[in-house]
């Protein structure tokens, strides 16, 4: 944690928030998949060394986040909405600018103020790549650096947050892995479900260069295309 973290750890709320979601289902990222058994073996492992500290409701697959989308819409209406058109852009972009597939390194737990996670090496850079390939005109980000991660929980307190690191130093999960990425992935999720799981809605091969659909219902259903 550099030296400006805060002394307490952000609760995470377990409600609805309909004031951000607006009666829209889902929200949409691009993500890397990492539910694999030894990172679900490593989550574990650093969800068991805090001890109940952690949102008890968190079902996500392990998943290293690379852009935040919004919710996906066949027109777009609203600043966050994520339509059909920018999502086919992206994909155009990625068949230029995407990298081939590389390897990431997940290493040891550390934390955010609001999440617990596994700290994410990218010694080839792809990641960035990634980012830079699927940046949207006008994108702004969330105002935070960004620091690629595993999340294997979020806070369901405030607790003291150096306390919380000692412990994390304690906890020794079989780390490093090494992870292989031949795709990206289009995820989203239940906007009213804290922590909910992720659903894969199109997927985006490195080697080549082409996009799939897993669920076209779904994905009909959210983008008003196939």
């Amino acid at each position: 944690m550099p030296d400006t973290a805060p002394e307490f750890t952000i609760a995470s709320e377990h409600r609805d928030f309909v004031e951000w979601r607006r009666e829209r289902t889902h929200y949409a990222v691009w993500a890397i998949a990492a539910d694999t058994p030894a990172l679900q073996a490593a989550s574990a492992a650093v969800r068991q060394s805090l001890d109940g500290r952690l949102l008890a409701s968190y079902r996500r697959q392990p998943h290293i986040t690379l852009h935040l989308c919004g919710f996906p819409a066949a027109v777009g209406r609203r600043a966050d909405d994520f339509p059909a058109a920018a999502l086919h852009a992206q994909i155009a972009a990625l068949q230029d600018a995407a990298p081939p597939p590389f390897e990431l390194e997940i290493g040891g737990p550390a934390s955010f103020a609001s999440a617990v996670y596994l700290a994410v090496g990218d010694p080839a850079g792809a990641l960035q790549a990634s980012r830079r390939a699927l940046a949207r005109p006008g994108d702004t980000g969330d105002g935070h650096p960004y620091t690629p991660h595993v999340t294997c929980g979020l806070y369901r307190d405030a607790y003291h947050l150096p306390t919380l690191l000692r412990a994390l130093a304690d906890c020794h999960p079989e780390t490093p892995v090494r992870l292989p990425v031949a795709r990206l992935t289009l995820m989203a999720y239940e906007a009213a479900v804290i922590g909910g799981p992720l659903l894969s809605l199109c997927e985006f091969d490195l080697v080549t260069r082409r996009a799939t659909v897993p669920d076209p219902a779904l994905m009909a259903r959210l983008f008003g295309v196939a």
